[in-house]
């Protein structure tokens, strides 16, 4: 059986994907995976618990101005030959890598090795340092037709983005935040929470108190709990929380999701099959959240507001809620889009072409 090599990092985002791509082929019989990373990073303290480690150095590449790469021959340099040495010494039969400049020297070294090398990219707008490894990739793995522009013709397959496993849905019990027989809302801005999501949500307090119709769960971010409960009070249709272990249950049972667009985040409300309103993370790299959700708004399963344009969120809420057609016409929308099993059909395919 192959040796695998994996790498990752810089966010969950990154992370997340490969980890679910690596236990579909643990799942599939591949025993010798092995995943490379920084050290005391969040790659490192999501993966190493699990799964064989080898530390490497890593160069943020930057978008902007030129000065701020003076320093990246050097550094890539350096990062290289610690790469080159790490896939020596696992001798991998294969390497996978999911985006993030973590990636790139492990990318470099094993394509410059001769060693196949697949990438994963999650976003509608490529990264780079996907785009800089796609001429040493057999296979390139992109979640929609907009990705596949930024890399070699030829190379792509467009899968749903690879998630962890998704519990059953009849193993996820519905919340006890949300009402019998309400309509329900699930708001959710990630541990951190996200402000320009609050904020809306926040001004529009009092509207969403009046429908008793309607529960809310509002997971605020664990810094902003406090704060936010205090200023809104208790409201009983509105449940605030800092963050939830369970998210999947007040997914699953969730009418409407209102989120921001990052990859990992999208991946799971279309596997899901839920109609959205995104609102992306206006900071994002390339702003690539709003590519993201545009693609997802433009198959028919979500609205966009943007952060910076007039509140229109609750209103946007309330009317999917009273058109029940819409709801379920986004929700079969999402399905479509939504690929639950992604992280099954990218590692068949890789064994197709590696055992093949």
């Amino acid at each position: 059986m192959k040796k695998f090599l994996f790498v990752c990092g810089g966010t969950g985002g990154h992370i997340f994907p490969a980890v679910a791509i690596a236990n579909s082929l643990k799942k599939m019989g591949v025993e010798d995976i092995t995943f490379a990373g920084r050290k005391d990073s969040m790659e490192e303290r999501l993966v190493s618990h699990d799964w064989p480690y080898e530390y490497i150095s890593a160069v943020p590449l930057h978008r902007g101005p030129f000065l701020k790469n003076l320093a990246l021959p050097f550094n890539l340099t350096k990062a290289l030959v610690r790469a080159k040495s790490v896939v020596k010494k696992v001798n991998p039969d294969v390497v996978v890598a999911t985006g993030g400049y973590v990636s790139l020297p492990i990318v470099l070294a094993a394509g410059s090795m001769g060693i196949p090398v697949y990438l994963q990219e999650q976003n509608a707008v490529a990264g780079v340092a996907n785009k800089v490894g796609s001429r040493y990739a057999k296979t390139i793995f992109v979640t929609s037709d907009d990705a596949a522009k930024f890399f070699p013709q030829g190379k792509c397959m467009v899968f749903g983005n690879p998630v962890r496993e998704l519990p059953a849905a009849d193993t996820l019990a519905r919340p006890e935040e949300y009402a019998p027989g309400n309509k329900t809302v699930f708001i959710v801005g990630g541990s951190q929470g996200a402000v320009g999501i609050n904020n809306k949500i926040e001004e529009s307090i009092k509207t969403i108190a009046a429908r008793k119709d309607v529960s809310v769960v509002w997971q605020v971010g664990v810094k902003n709990v406090d704060a936010i409960s205090a200023r809104v009070g208790n409201i009983p249709n509105v449940a605030i929380r800092g963050f939830l272990n369970n998210i999947y249950a007040y997914m699953q049972h969730a009418d409407l999701i209102i989120s921001r667009a990052g990859a990992s985040a999208l991946a799971e409300i279309l596997a899901f099959g839920k109609p959205s309103i995104l609102l992306p993370f206006p900071h994002a790299t390339a702003n690539h959240q709003e590519h993201n959700a545009r693609v997802v708004e433009h198959a028919g399963a979500a609205l966009v507001e943007l952060d910076a344009e007039e509140n229109h969120l609750w209103e946007k809420v309330e009317s999917l809620l009273g058109d029940e057609s819409r709801l379920s016409s986004m929700a079969e929308a999402a399905k479509k889009l939504g690929m639950p099993d992604a992280a099954d059909q990218i590692a068949k395919v890789i064994l197709s072409k590696e055992n093949g």
